[in-house]
């Protein structure tokens, strides 16, 4: 089937992203490579040339991933779909929650008779609408590759337009063409890719934390209790070494990645929910985040003052636990009548 105009417009729109995205990375790696040999000011962090170093190649692998998929769509390869499909949700789970909240936070204001009277509102409607902007860019792509004739162009069959007319006296019927059905389910797949790879992701961000907040130990909320230092890092290890696991047995539809990756889920919820509902708990994670901003602000001018509860970005990922909960529960039968043969990961 021929490729469509809106696959070819949109291969180009991934092309330049992923160009933007690569020059960010040269600049970023650029930055990595100057900043030791300049002067540490106070209160940056020691590390700050290996943390940017670290940002570079994050944003030379997005460019790669996303020259990648925009090849694949000018050849309407089916991984490329699939691709563009994860991409679409990470995308919308990183900036449609900052877009909705920044409508309820305080933005602050600094003390310039200069700056116009409703520098807020401007300020508060502009991060939104950058924020909405790719959120919007999000949901487009996830709901165009998801369209039957999308689907159509990349698993190469025409999309019948019409019910097959009844065969006249004496003809043999012709029998519909018959897809082979995926072995795996399109949630299933984002699921357990999305799990995989945010499992080391989430030890480098471990990482990340304690290099830019060296002063300031951040811990880890378990159930109401605040773990710090060796023994939270443990737990994270331990956490993300199992959820992995999980996530490779639901890429090869085992049942037992299904139930383990389910009761992750389920501890998720468990654990911010005492986080979020106890008043003590929301107290306590909101002394540690401002005394980690209070670390970055050491040796610099003194901020604005800007209050936001730390704890409602932790509430705004309750959704996340949610939605992956309900595809795991509806798409059982997947699991349950899985091939006996070994399950690509792909």
């Amino acid at each position: 089937m021929a490729r469509s105009v809106g696959v070819t417009i949109n291969a180009i729109v991934v092309f330049i992203g992923s160009a933007f995205t690569l020059l960010c990375g040269a600049f970023l790696m650029l930055g990595a490579l100057i900043r030791p040999s300049l002067n540490r000011a106070p209160g940056v962090p020691p590390h700050l040339g290996a943390m940017i170093f670290v940002e570079a190649i994050f944003a030379f692998g997005f460019a790669g991933w996303g020259i990648a998929s925009g090849v694949g769509l000018l050849k309407t390869k089916e991984w490329a779909r699939i691709s563009m499909v994860v991409f679409s949700v990470i995308l919308l789970f990183f900036t449609l929650p900052p877009a909705l909240l920044m409508a309820v936070i305080q933005i602050p204001v600094p003390n310039d008779p200069n700056l116009p009277s409703n520098f807020a509102t401007l300020m508060r409607v502009g991060i939104s609408l950058f924020f909405g902007f790719f959120a919007a860019f999000g949901g487009l792509w996830l709901y165009f590759f998801n369209k039957r004739s999308v689907k159509a162009q990349f698993q190469g069959r025409e999309v019948p337009a019409e019910m097959p007319a009844a065969p006249l006296p004496g003809q043999l019927p012709v029998a519909a063409p018959r897809t082979r059905p995926a072995a795996r389910p399109l949630s299933i797949t984002i699921i357990g890719w999305l799990l995989l790879v945010s499992s080391p992701l989430a030890l480098l961000g471990m990482w990340y934390s304690h290099s830019m907040f060296p002063s300031t130990p951040i811990p880890i909320c378990l159930f109401g209790s605040f773990v710090f230092g060796r023994s939270a890092i443990l737990i994270m290890v331990a956490w993300m070494a199992v959820q992995a696991i999980a996530a490779l047995g639901l890429l090869k539809l085992k049942n037992w990645g299904r139930l383990g990756t389910i009761a992750l889920q389920c501890l998720g919820i468990l654990n911010i929910v005492l986080l979020v509902g106890i008043p003590t708990n929301r107290a306590r994670f909101q002394t540690v985040m401002d005394s980690a901003m209070a670390s970055v602000n050491a040796g610099m001018p003194p901020p604005v003052p800007f209050v936001f509860p730390a704890w409602v970005m932790m509430a705004a990922s309750l959704p996340f636990f949610v939605v992956i909960l309900w595809f795991l529960v509806t798409r059982k039968q997947a699991f349950l009548s899985a091939p006996q043969q070994p399950v690509s990961l792909l």
